[in-house]
């Protein structure tokens, strides 16, 4: 009995030592996960690397600055790209003239919503000015977290393994495969939703440029985010855009929108998202979609990956633990 109670107070000394850890590094939680997801993803490059430098610092270094120079560069360069076509769309429909569209909508005139929306969205960037800077400087120190925990997660990774299976309490093929079936989905979730995401935002992009849609960088953006939300997708956008250039005189410019959106993007979208998403195989749409909301209430943006793989993992560990318990018992 008094040894049920030592060990019963160690457990509850442990969780309250942890739950205060989290605590405190909750600001930072984004970026931690984000290692975590990224690390096995690159892990591959590293250990390419590995072969040819012979040194776990050099071959770490190398694969930080490949993810520097493939991943983070361009994100940011598009990202500065949107913001600026942002307020240039903005300006452009905050003047656009009443009698461009016949259209109303709830009573209302295209024109009269487009512009209200136009000024407001002017209006609160400029308002949010002080917060965007902080955000960035939020950003900025994230990445140098992850960057740091991925540099040590890369080197160590065995090690760290190691310690990570003999703390599961699962039995060692159990534990072995829950971080096999961790390094598998999250690499699924990464590179497939990524290139699904990166293609239909690309493809968006040039749809918008070929048919004179103003603000293409910004609204492929936006295609990229949403087609990684299930349910929702880039349909999104390319509808309402072709039918804003329609409602607006530009009749061969909104149907060119639309054929292209129909036959390319959602298109591609359907061709290319099964095969890239191979490593998915067996997780349910519905894990998918309750998992990218609870992660962006969570953690943010990074939340549509992370959400989804932290789902799937809990549900996987809960059946290993019932699994355990049967055979046990």
């Amino acid at each position: 009995m008094k040894n049920r109670l030592i060990t019963f107070l160690a457990l509850g000394f442990v969780l309250l030592l942890a739950a205060l850890l989290i605590t405190g590094l909750r600001p930072y939680m984004g970026a931690i996960l984000s290692a975590l997801v990224f690390t096995p993803v690159f892990r591959p490059v590293y250990l390419k690397l590995l072969g040819r430098l012979k040194r776990p610092v050099f071959a770490a270094w190398a694969t930080l600055i490949i993810i520097l120079l493939a991943v983070i560069g361009p994100v940011a360069t598009i990202v500065g790209l949107a913001y600026q076509e942002a307020f240039a769309v903005a300006e452009q429909y905050k003047d656009i003239k009443p009698d461009t569209m016949n259209i109303t909508v709830f009573g209302q005139s295209i024109p009269d919503l487009v512009r209200d929306a136009a000024a407001n969205f002017l209006d609160w960037i400029r308002s949010r000015l002080a917060d965007i800077a902080t955000g960035i400087l939020g950003i900025v120190i994230g990445l140098f977290i992850m960057f740091y925990l991925i540099y040590y997660l890369l080197q160590d990774g065995p090690q760290l393994e190691r310690m990570v299976q003999d703390l599961l309490p699962f039995g060692e093929a159990n534990s072995r495969k829950l971080i096999e079936d961790f390094y598998r989905i999250s690499r699924g979730f990464v590179v497939g939703q990524g290139l699904t995401a990166l293609l239909q935002g690309a493809l968006g992009c040039l749809g918008f440029l070929v048919f004179g849609f103003p603000g293409a960088v910004l609204w492929g953006l936006v295609m990229a985010v949403l087609s990684l939300i299930p349910v929702l997708g880039a349909f999104l956008i390319w509808i309402p855009a072709g039918i804003l250039q329609i409602a607006g005189g530009a009749t061969t410019s909104g149907v060119g929108i639309l054929i292209w959106g129909a036959l390319v993007v959602s298109t591609a979208d359907n061709l290319v998202r099964p095969v890239i998403m191979r490593n998915m195989a067996g997780i349910h749409p519905i894990i998918t979609l309750l998992g990218v909301f609870a992660g962006l209430t969570l953690f943010g943006l990074i939340g549509i990956v992370v959400g989804p793989l932290l789902f799937a993992m809990v549900l996987e560990t809960a059946r290993m633990f019932y699994n355990e318990q049967v055979e046990a018992g």
